[in-house]
């Protein structure tokens, strides 16, 4: 059985909303939301990865039939989100396969910073991205309730 080290979750939003660790609020339109956790055998050539992935998939609906993030004039939040590499024992979740802290945060970063220059070929995305470590309050609007999974 292969190890997963990186698993990211993609929904499609009309509406997304995420408060930030300062209290600041923030929004975005049509677009994406991805949800990140690296786990422990991650490495930084994942990040690489994964973010390629993201930016090439064809996922977004349009009037052409579906497109890659890129290809829309359409947002993306990146927020962090350690549960979902959470395993199950029992009736319980249990995180020990999650990244160290200090290096989670350095992949984040690296991953923001990955998938903000692939979106800037398009003047018509932005990118907002969470917080990394800390409890944070989302929202969102979505034109179906459609999930994805990429993992490896």
């Amino acid at each position: 059985m292969s190890t997963i080290r990186v698993r990211c979750l993609l929904q499609q939003c009309t509406k997304a909303t995420l408060r930030l660790e300062d209290e600041s609020v923030v929004t975005i339109n049509r677009g994406m939301v991805v949800f990140v956790a690296f786990l422990k055998d991650a490495q930084l050539d994942d990040v690489d990865k994964i973010a390629k992935e993201i930016a090439t998939v064809r996922l977004c609906e349009s009037e052409n039939g579906l497109k890659t993030i890129v290809d829309l004039p359409g947002d993306l939040l990146i927020i962090p989100q350690a549960t979902i590499g959470g395993r199950l024992n029992g009736h319980r979740f249990q995180y020990h396969h999650n990244i160290n802290k200090d290096i989670g945060l350095e992949f984040y970063n690296k991953f923001i910073l990955n998938l903000r220059e692939s979106c800037s070929q398009n003047k018509e995305n932005v990118v907002h991205a969470g917080s990394y470590g800390i409890r944070q309050i989302y929202s969102c609007e979505t034109n179906g309730p459609s999930m994805h999974i990429i993992e490896f």
